[in-house]
């Protein structure tokens, strides 16, 4: 199953996580509020969370 990850700052500024569904439901979210987003990643990968860097960009030559 895919899981989006989603990680914000609650109205506090403390950093949380959630992760949904891909209908955007959630599924599981974080227990309480981290003062670094660091805190937030590390409890986040303790529940699956795997970091995928961003793919390079594909560049696509003119085939006229």
């Amino acid at each position: 199953m895919n899981f989006i990850w989603r990680f914000y700052q609650d109205e506090e500024r403390h950093w949380r996580w959630q992760q949904l569904a891909v209908d955007r439901s959630v599924l599981a979210e974080s227990p309480k509020g981290y003062a670094e987003y660091e805190m937030c990643l590390s409890e986040a990968k303790g529940k699956g969370y795997v970091h995928e860097a961003a793919q390079e960009k594909l560049i696509r030559r003119n085939t006229r």
